[in-house]
């Protein structure tokens, strides 16, 4: 009996490990609209109105449920493409899938991911086969029957009606506010309507010369490597390109400031960042190929304001 009983509880610790071991946070984006209708990694074509997602490591047919940390929004997907190729970033949903939790307007936003079910979806069988097509449906009905299932833990059920997430995101706030201590002082009200206020994010038709931004400098470590994608010679210009890159949502965008040969300012700016050259050789690869975007490899340890 007290083996039985020491076998059970080995087996309650290896289960707990391993559900421990299926939560990844990070950071998640989702597709540009150029992907449409382009072949992922799994051999099927993007559709932006499916629920599927790009991860580096799990099998293709992994459902996984990615979870908003700021809001506890949620939706449900499944995994049939490699990717994100950007620092930081864990997954990348598809468009239907970021409507879902909110994230068309943000672009990116820290989220926490858990497996579901490991399991070989048919679409990744049927590559051999060459039969794509009707192996991804009962996997597209699947994603449906799943969506349907509201996670009671959770104020609100998750939807593509921005007036539900606004709801989860109201509830949220009501939960985590704690009572009592309330102050009625000058500096207390003015802490309160900052907390209230939403920055939105600008993109390359928002941006005007002139005008109220919010910007935060921060200056990080000089090592790793990026890929420098323009070099402008004023600020206006430097904005501009941030704005644009911001509206096909890259987010890891860094500024290196040097003086050029006839002791004019230049901005440069550079996406990353990655730990090794080859990483960064790949993301210049496919910012060619999906994104239209040239650039070289820059090692951040060698860069310097001149």
């Amino acid at each position: 009996m007290k083996s039985i009983i020491k076998i059970l509880f080995l087996n309650l610790v290896f289960t707990a490990t391993l559900f421990s071991q299926d939560e990844e946070f990070g950071i998640a984006s989702y597709y540009s609209d150029l992907f449409q209708g382009k072949p992922t990694a799994s051999g099927e074509l993007y559709n932006k109105s499916k629920l599927t997602a790009a991860h580096k490591t799990l099998p293709f047919g992994t459902l996984v449920k990615v979870t908003r940390l700021d809001n506890n929004a949620s939706v449900q997907v499944r995994v049939n493409d490699r990717g994100p190729f950007i620092s930081g970033r864990i997954i990348e949903l598809s468009k239907e899938a970021a409507g879902r939790i909110d994230l068309i307007q943000d672009g990116a936003t820290r989220v926490k991911v858990e497996v579901i079910k490991e399991k070989p979806a048919p679409a990744a069988l049927a590559d051999a086969s060459g039969d794509k097509k009707d192996a991804t449906k009962p996997y597209d009905k699947a994603d449906k029957k799943i969506e349907k299932k509201a996670d009671k833990k959770t104020a609100v059920k998750s939807a593509p009606k921005k007036e539900a997430l606004a709801a989860a995101d109201k509830t949220a706030r009501k939960i985590n506010k704690k009572p009592g201590k309330e102050t009625t002082t000058a500096k207390g009200a003015a802490a309160k309507k900052i907390a209230v206020s939403k920055s939105v994010l600008v993109k390359s038709q928002d941006y005007t010369t002139l005008g109220l931004y919010e910007i935060a400098l921060k200056r990080p470590e000089k090592k790793g490597f990026g890929v420098q994608v323009a070099a402008l010679g004023n600020q206006d210009a430097l904005f501009r390109k941030i704005a644009d890159l911001q509206g096909d949502w890259f987010t890891n965008i860094l500024v290196n400031i040097e003086k050029g040969d006839k002791n004019e300012m230049l901005y440069k700016i550079i996406l990353g960042t990655f730990e090794t050259r080859k990483e960064a050789e790949v993301y210049k690869d496919n910012l060619k190929k999906k994104k239209k975007i040239k650039g070289f490899v820059v090692d951040l340890a060698a860069l310097n304001a001149n």
